[in-house]
């Protein structure tokens, strides 16, 4: 890279759409030796690699994932460190997703002529080359069940024995583990699980590469190039400011954690790619995007402080819906949105004082943002009325509360999510099958919000839908349930790299048989607003179709099944009459409780 490109060139090459986002097997810059961030899932793969070069059988490794989720990158990256993966009598790697020998045959039809090795005819007789293919799950499911895909029938039957296809974790043994390997990259995600929380190594180690301080990062060198060419333009440049403040560990913190909400609540997937072009978009600003170096610094020299301020950090994290899936995901959960009493009261405070730019020195440590910090009090809109000065007041309580979610002076809650916080704890224990930490969300979550779904029952009794729905009368059924828990040895990990997103929770009637449902973070945190009093509504019920069918069932194979509770409710008065059916005689029985 030359010494004399300009801080924003060297930053466009995180763009979705640099050339440096186009991945193959052939080349690997040096940008990208530098920018690369070691995974789990990559060091699994690294050992296959080595073992298979170690052996002289055959093998097939399978790199199985989604779109955009680093396979073509890892393959690459392998691919330049060890010589030995270029000797084509050894190996042949395939990206199934970029490669194809003609464009007259499917994609099907090219992985037949690529994997005829390892068909039922063939497996066994053809030497020593190992074979690494990356392929979609998708496509990998096609491909085993179409009509090429019977002549690999020992193929097929590895992937269905490891359950490649399902969202589950399995260490099943195959007869044929010693020909073929994989690795899912579903089976890892962007972030870890620990007892304290979620964290992610691979995000912090991206945001390492792109602000450390050290001669081997071209963005700081720019950075520090920038710095000294353009002094006094630098001092109130956004970028340059947007830049230091992601140098900070805190605010990257803050960041990190705002992306594994996404990924959790908003079940946004994050390929490095989109990373990377978020990282960028955080720092350059949409109006100082697409232009050449020159008339970049005349625009930051002729704008005002009003101008500057709409182009730091916060607003470009918070206030860019539009730029792309991660950030419409982060607009979702908006510190915007959070309503405590010490935060009302810092907005109140707004309103009451004269100005209000004494509150961002009480308490936003804003000197990490000098230039704003110096410009504020001189550039106040509260010592004018007219309306320009009002909108930018509003944007400024508006900046008040981004920078007291990033930068306080003291630590507060003000932006806890306690079910969030629940939830990601569950999720560790039950990746990890520590069932004793589990019993309040088998027996108070979720069993409550069971028996509170259709209107609170009380005594074991549950309304169940008989009909038309009601507004006068009600149906109820006594049902008993308990967890159903996969007795199985826990995991000794404290840190959790491979998990499945999601809790599959499993309940039995009493006689019957074990019942399971999926639940996400969406669903909890319904679960615990029907625990709290909530009661569900149509909308609910439509979205949550898995949820009621899950009730559903655990009713349809209740224990008491020749007994139901009628439930009359007349202006606001309540009675209760019981049907039971005696078996014995064969005769219905109809009394007032």
């Amino acid at each position: 890279m030359s010494t004399n490109t300009h801080f924003i060139d060297v930053l466009k090459r995180c763009k979705q759409s640099s050339k440096e986002a186009v991945e193959n097997l052939e080349g690997f810059s040096e940008f990208k030796k530098y920018m690369h961030v070691q995974r789990p899932v990559e060091k699994e793969l690294e050992n296959f690699i080595i073992n298979a070069n170690q052996t002289n059988e055959p093998q097939l490794i399978l790199v199985c994932g989604g779109v955009g989720d680093g396979k073509s990158h890892i393959l690459s990256y392998l691919k330049d460190k060890y010589d030995f993966l270029a000797n084509t009598a050894k190996f042949y790697l395939h990206n199934d997703a970029t490669e194809s020998f003609s464009p007259r045959k499917t994609s099907i039809e090219t992985l037949a002529k690529v994997l005829k090795p390892f068909s039922d005819q063939e497996i066994g007789k053809s030497g020593i080359k190992t074979i690494v293919l990356a392929i979609n799950l998708g496509a990998l499911n096609n491909f085993i069940d179409s009509e090429e895909g019977k002549e690999f029938t020992r193929l097929r039957e590895f992937v269905h024995a490891k359950r490649i296809m399902e969202s589950v974790i399995t260490e099943e043994v195959s007869q044929d583990d010693h020909i073929f390997k994989y690795v899912n990259f579903s089976d890892y995600h962007m972030y870890e699980l620990t007892e304290n929380g979620p964290r992610s190594s691979y995000i912090r180690g991206i945001l390492q590469r792109i602000t450390q301080d050290t001669e081997h990062n071209p963005f700081y060198n720019a950075y520090l190039r920038e710095k000294a060419e353009f002094p006094e333009v630098a001092l109130k440049n956004p970028i340059v400011q947007n830049y230091e403040l992601l140098q900070h560990r805190d605010i990257q913190d803050k960041i990190i954690d705002l992306l594994i909400q996404a990924m959790v609540k908003e079940k946004l997937i994050i390929s490095t790619r989109a990373l990377l072009d978020f990282i960028y978009n955080i720092i350059v600003p949409s109006s100082m995007d697409n232009i050449d170096h020159e008339k970049l610094m005349e625009l930051i020299t002729l704008q005002d402080f009003q101008s500057y301020t709409s182009c730091l950090l916060p607003f470009q994290l918070f206030d860019r819906e539009d730029v792309s899936s991660i950030h419409h995901a982060i607009n979702h959960i908006n510190p915007t949105q959070y309503r405590t009493e010490l935060l009302d009261q810092h907005l109140i405070d707004f309103k009451s004082r004269k100005d209000g730019a004494y509150l961002f020195s009480q308490y936003i440590d804003v000197n990490r943002a000098p230039y704003f910090a110096k410009s504020l009090v001189p550039h106040s809109p509260w010592k004018d009325e007219d309306k320009k000065s009002v909108s930018f007041r509003n944007e400024l309580v508006k900046l008040f509360v981004y920078f007291y979610y990033l930068i306080p002076i003291k630590p507060h809650n003000s932006f806890e999510d306690r079910v969030y916080d629940q939830y990601m704890q569950y999720l560790f224990y039950w990746n990890k099958r520590s069932w004793s930490m589990l019993s309040k969300l088998y027996r108070e979550d979720v069993r409550d919000a069971i028996y509170k779904w259709n209107g609170e029952g009380q005594g074991g009794l549950i309304y169940v839908q008989i009909g038309q729905p009601q507004t006068q009368y009600y149906a109820l059924q006594k049902l008993e349930i308990e967890p159903a828990l996969e007795r199985v040895e826990p995991r000794v990990e404290e840190i959790l790299m491979k998990f499945l997103p999601m809790l599959t929770i499993a309940f039995r009637p009493k006689g019957g048989n074990p019942v399971e449902i999926d639940i996400d973070y969406s669903l909890y945190s319904l679960l615990i607003r029907i625990k709290n009093g909530y009661r569900p509504n149509k909308k609910d019920k439509f979205q949550y179709i898995k949820f009621v069918e899950f009730i559903d069932q655990l009713s349809s194979r209740g224990n008491d099944k020749n007994e139901l509770i009628f439930e009359s409710k007349k202006f606001g008065k309540s009675q209760r009459y019981r049907l039971t059916y005696d078996d014995l005689f064969d005769q219905y029985s109809y009394t007032e409780m």
